[in-house]
């Protein structure tokens, strides 16, 4: 592999996004405030990793943990 085809390569990769978020990207997602993502956290709704002081979120495990709670039409 030659240096261009692997700056390509490392352009590539870095462009992808990343599935973890930190707390304020989650809120977001999901369009609540920081304060109900502590509470799902401490009531172990939603998954979490944390390291050392840091805490991140894997969008595709929350939104699996989230489908759990969807209410389902009575149509």
């Amino acid at each position: 592999m030659d240096a261009q085809e692997q700056q390509t390569e490392t352009t590539e990769t870095q462009n992808l996004p990343s599935p973890w978020r930190n707390k304020r990207q989650i809120a977001e997602h999901y369009g609540w405030d920081i304060r109900t993502i502590t509470n799902f956290m401490r009531r172990q709704i939603l998954p979490y990793v944390k390291l050392g002081r840091l805490v991140r979120f894997d969008v595709g495990e929350c939104d699996q943990a989230m489908e759990k709670y969807k209410r389902r039409s009575a149509s």
